[in-house]
């Protein structure tokens, strides 16, 4: 059965994975706007220690995260939370894990 609930398709690259989010941010909106990590973490009212782990990748940009940097920086939520799903798939389609690689399918009977 096909549902038809996306409006778009993600588009994944093939022979890399697709740019995090955080590095999106530090290369594209702090260094441009010359801030230092710490003014970017007190601006957007989270650790600095929270804001390095999304920069390298550690902690994922979530809804939450995205709603203050689309605020801050005038972008829509959807670019950031599309840009931490397309990197979260890409990783999860070549590294699926062990309980999801013993999952078997449902055999279904077409009558």
């Amino acid at each position: 059965m096909k549902t038809n609930f996306m409006k778009k398709m993600i588009r994944l690259p093939q022979n890399r994975p697709p740019v995090h989010p955080g590095e999106i941010l530090l290369e594209e909106f702090i260094f441009p706007y010359d801030l230092t990590q710490q003014e970017m973490a007190n601006h957007l009212k989270i650790s600095r220690k929270h804001l390095i782990d999304i920069i390298h990748a550690e902690k994922p940009v979530s809804l939450e995260i995205a709603q203050r940097l689309a605020k801050v920086f005038q972008t829509s939520i959807e670019f950031w939370i599309e840009g931490q799903m397309a990197y979260d798939l890409w990783h999860a389609i070549r590294h699926p894990s062990r309980e999801l690689r013993s999952i078997k399918p449902f055999k279904v009977s077409v009558n």
